[in-house]
């Protein structure tokens, strides 16, 4: 990963964007001339002491080289310096006669001119070069606070917070006071954003919701400014207008893109501006995206509970209501017909009080309403009141409970553990045919407490495997009735203890549905059987 680029850094190069070219204009290079002038000596002193050694040749190479290092170390004004003072100090100390400006060779003067030109072309080349460096190094400061405002941005969860990021993002960068307003449902403009000093009030209101509607002069791509120095840009990702920006700077009364340095300012001002647009409406989508996927999923839920509400509650009613009215007249009855009509009632009412019970757990559970109250119970005995509870329709049915003799004491609130076994017997009895065998089992496996609810029956569909614990699910048994919410109620319940359960299909044929619940903390010890003469056995 990219290391986070220097802020301090950032800035100065940033702060060099907008005023290298008014700097160059205005500021004499006081320091660059007087050290051409000491260069100059210092060849001329050099070259003095060295006469009888060096010819007249070798003194033009010592003066283009002191050229060379004005136009490396200060540019080009003192390297044009240089040149004019080397060709008066040649002439006048080396060519004779000595301590003249006349020549009495005429070579000289080609000489002289041969400096002259490659003196400026010199001068020119590493001027050239040293502005090509410093607009290296600013178009790398662009980039980089560019890449630090995207790296910022990614972070961000929600449009305001995007808003305050680009918002004080521009205000450090360009060392400038801004306000961001975004668009709002009626047409108007509020502000989400404000960094560095205040920008006062804003006097022309009419101007920024013109913009926002896109009537303003300017407002498709440039910028526009106003008399204070203040500048709006309009923020939107493609066509899609956002909202608008101000941005001024922090001297009163000066515009951050006066030439001749604003296009580069005004350019990188519109590039961040456009980065933080992406991201506000990237953010806006996602909110809108989300709200769309809920009023889906509260639809969907919506039609499944009709569903529900319409068929699995509509069939024992009518059964219940036929029953009672059948047996309104039981002189046309025999006692059989009564006890089967009263069977029906029984059952049909149990039927619709699960029913019932299931759509009010699930709405306990989506809403937090349950609490789970732990207690130290024997998975015997969860596996024994589940078993009860379901009696009477598991007559005809081969149950076997195995539960290994080292299971330890499990962790959870036994009413609402024992209403999972029950939901998955149930759900067993219902996709199974009569007579299947059922089969618990437990074990305990790496700190935690595994329990198998297992079936003979046809299986799970391969495609319907990972929807079984969805809500209002069912698998595609048409004369199986129910709501699909038995196993979204047990993941509900199994994941509030911190447990897991899953649902694979058998090699040897059928289902299996797997708890697996951690054991947290120590279990207390459970005191030692009784004697035959109700003492403590302590053998």
């Amino acid at each position: 990963m990219a290391a986070a680029p220097d802020t301090d850094s950032l800035k100065r190069s940033l702060r060099a964007v907008r005023e290298s070219s008014r700097l160059r204009l205005r500021r004499v290079p006081v320091k660059g001339f007087l050290g051409v002038a000491l260069l100059v000596a210092a060849a001329s002193a050099g070259g003095g002491l060295a006469r009888g050694v060096l010819k007249l040749p070798d003194f033009v190479m010592l003066y283009l080289l002191v050229v060379t290092v004005a136009a490396v170390r200060w540019g080009r004004g003192p390297a044009v310096l240089a040149v004019v003072l080397s060709i008066i100090t040649y002439d006048f100390f080396f060519v004779p006669p000595y301590f003249g400006f006349v020549p009495l060779d005429l070579r000289h003067l080609w000489s002289f001119a041969v400096m002259l030109v490659v003196g400026l072309v010199m001068s020119g080349l590493t001027s050239r070069l040293r502005e090509q460096e410093q607009e290296a190094r600013q178009r790398e400061a662009r980039t980089a606070a560019l890449y630090e405002l995207g790296r910022k941005l990614e972070a961000t969860l929600d449009e305001s917070q995007a808003a305050e990021v680009l918002s004080a993002s521009v205000a450090e960068l360009l060392e400038a006071s801004t306000v961001i307003w975004l668009g709002r449902a009626g047409g108007r403009l509020e502000e989400v954003a404000r960094a560095g000093k205040s920008l006062g009030a804003i006097a022309r209101p009419d101007m920024l919701l013109r913009m926002f509607e896109g009537d303003a002069p300017g407002s498709a791509s440039a910028p526009i400014r106003v008399g204070d120095g203040t500048i709006y840009l309009p923020v939107q990702a493609g066509a899609r207008m956002l909202g608008v920006m101000g941005v001024r700077g922090a001297r009163q009364g000066v515009n951050l893109l006066e030439p001749p340095a604003g296009k580069v300012a005004g350019d990188f001002l519109q590039a961040l501006v456009r980065r933080g647009a992406l991201a506000i409406d990237r953010a806006q989508l996602a909110h809108e995206a989300e709200a769309a996927a809920l009023r889906a999923r509260a639809e969907e839920t919506r039609s499944s509970l009709l569903s529900a509400v319409s068929h699995d509650l509509r069939t024992p009613l009518a059964a219940i209501t036929g029953a009672g009215t059948a047996l309104q007249d039981p002189q046309n009855l025999s006692p059989a017909q009564r006890a089967e009509l009263l069977d029906t009632l029984c059952e049909e009412a149990e039927r619709m009080e699960r029913l019932v019970g299931n759509l009010l757990d699930m709405t306990r559970l989506e809403s937090g309403a349950i609490r789970v109250k732990r207690e130290w119970v024997p998975a015997e005995e969860l596996v024994g009141s589940a078993v009860t509870r379901l009696e009477k329709r598991l007559r005809g049915r081969v149950l076997s409970a195995e539960l290994t003799s080292d299971l330890p004491l499990v962790p959870v609130d036994p009413v609402l553990f024992q209403q999972v076994i029950v939901n998955l017997l149930d759900n067993a009895l219902k996709y199974t045919p009569a007579g299947c065998a059922i089969a618990i089992r437990g074990h305990a496996a790496e700190g935690k407490v595994v329990i198998e609810v297992c079936d003979q029956g046809p299986g799970i569909a391969p495609a319907a495997l990972p929807h079984v614990f969805e809500k209002f699910f069912r698998d595609a048994h048409g004369s199986v009735r129910g709501a699909g919410l038995g196993l979204a109620i047990c993941r509900g319940i199994v994941e509030a203890h911190g447990g897991t359960i899953e649902a694979h299909n058998r090699i040897e044929g059928g289902a299996v549905f797997r708890i697996a619940l951690p054991v947290v903390g120590s279990a207390p010890s459970l005191p030692p059987p009784a004697g035959p003469d109700g003492t403590e056995d302590a053998t």
